[in-house]
């Protein structure tokens, strides 16, 4: 198994409770910082496709804008309405500096 880490911001560039839209190898993914972590998941919410950038951090819980569909974004299980469909997360680490997400294959 190969593992790689994709530099996507500076540590303290984002404002704690804001986000901020990335490029990963063609994929539009958001990165957010909220309780002192580092997030990342995909833009798209994966209920009808609506941008996440729009939508309101509470902790690390994340409101789609569009149909008030609530993600954890620990697991990206949908917690509201329970059963939804799951928001891809992906695992983030900051190294030397630099907030990176990681990626396995």
């Amino acid at each position: 198994m190969g593992v790689s880490y994709v530099p996507v911001a500076r540590a303290g560039e984002i404002a704690p409770g804001k986000m901020k839209a990335v490029e990963l190898g063609g994929r539009r993914v958001l990165l957010a910082y909220v309780e002192g972590r580092y997030f990342a998941f995909a833009r798209e919410c994966p209920h009808e496709g609506a941008d996440l950038a729009t939508g309101e951090l509470s902790g690390a819980k994340l409101r789609c804008e569009n149909h008030s569909y609530w993600y954890d974004l620990d697991t990206g299980e949908c917690v509201a309405p329970k059963g939804g469909p799951e928001l891809t997360v992906l695992p983030v680490e900051e190294r030397g500096g630099e907030i990176c997400i990681r990626l396995e294959w």
